[in-house]
């Protein structure tokens, strides 16, 4: 996503990159698999401040601790860059079949596992033909 400035007052705002919010972005991902805040909270393993001030945009994507981005992105099926990044929300299935037909909890979670899947075995091939070129 590039950076745009806009002047508010004299003041700066960046608007993407590092220094975006994400807690939109974040509540609309806990919607497509209709999670609480509760249970993002327990299976992600953080605490519920930490969440809030992510929901509430009181922190920037940057400082957001990594392990805790890394395990609510795993929770909602993502990696951490989708919140940040346009192309891969564009590009993943979850969030690009929203509009075709029926999509409800339960057929978002299949869709992340399959998506999380496919992208595993990719990364697989390509150190399979990694490992046969350096041999």
């Amino acid at each position: 996503m590039d950076k745009k400035v806009i002047f508010l007052e004299d003041k700066r705002a960046k608007i993407g990159g590092n220094n975006m919010k994400i807690g939109k972005i974040l509540k609309e991902r806990m919607d497509c698999f209709n999670i609480s805040e509760e249970k993002l909270c327990e299976e992600a393993l953080i605490e519920s401040d930490e969440l809030q001030a992510i929901l509430n945009d009181e922190v920037s994507f940057s400082e957001i601790d990594e392990v805790s981005l890394s395990f609510i992105s795993q929770v909602l099926y993502c990696s951490p860059e989708y919140f940040t990044n346009q192309q891969l929300r564009d590009k993943d299935l979850v969030s690009s079949s929203l509009n075709r037909g029926a999509s409800t909890p339960k057929s978002n979670e299949v869709k992340g596992i399959l998506q999380m899947f496919s992208e595993d075995l990719s990364f697989l091939m390509e150190l399979k033909e990694d490992l046969k070129g350096g041999i």
